[in-house]
């Protein structure tokens, strides 16, 4: 099995950086640099795995997520639903399933009106801001799709304390990524 690691920015990924593709930040970088990979690798098999931190309510941070939907911010005209892959995992490495909302901006109180942002966790447990981009690429081409993210904040904190924690957050991902490829046999490229 053949993975394409992916993540917004370097920092996500921590010691595994080299090993990934980064889309940069917003749906707008993830959709162009998502097409620009497609389009060097067609007609090859793999699977992409999208690895990131993530903004939630539901969960406390440090908590690692499977993602089981991606909610498109402002898409209400959507006629389909974004459901990732999920590989088959065994009981240590099974982690909490989420509905992640993609949106354009960092989600807190801060960007949002109290109002907006209640009606945002109503539709997701998750946070981030290229998800939906992403996904919808890989779909209309075919290739499967699977995300794990961690919770970074708690849509409490600004950009500032997302980049003191991501440093810390990205080491608990890398040691997960490195049991689960080793348990996928997985080789990355």
């Amino acid at each position: 099995m053949k993975i394409a690691l992916f993540s917004a920015v370097a920092e996500e990924a921590g010691s595994w950086a080299p090993r990934f593709h980064f889309t940069g930040i917003g749906r707008e970088n993830a959709t162009r640099s998502m097409l620009d990979f497609v389009t060097r690798h067609q007609g090859e098999e793999y699977t992409i795995v999208n690895v990131g931190t993530v903004g939630s309510h539901a969960f406390p941070v440090g908590t690692i997520l499977s993602i089981d939907e991606i909610v498109s911010a402002g898409s209400f005209f959507n006629d389909f639903r974004m459901l990732p892959t999920h590989f088959q995992l065994p009981p240590e490495l099974d982690v909490p399933h989420a509905i992640l909302y993609s949106s354009d901006s960092f989600v807190t109180s801060e960007v949002y009106t109290e109002s907006h942002l209640t009606s945002m966790k109503q539709q997701g447990q998750c946070f981030d801001m290229e998800s939906s981009a992403s996904f919808s690429v890989a779909e209309r081409f075919g290739i499967p799709y699977v995300s794990f993210k961690i919770v970074s904040d708690n849509l409490d904190v600004t950009i500032d304390v997302w980049r003191e924690r991501v440093v810390e957050l990205a080491k608990k991902m890398d040691s997960y990524l490195e049991k689960l490829l080793e348990n996928l046999g997985a080789e990355v490229i």
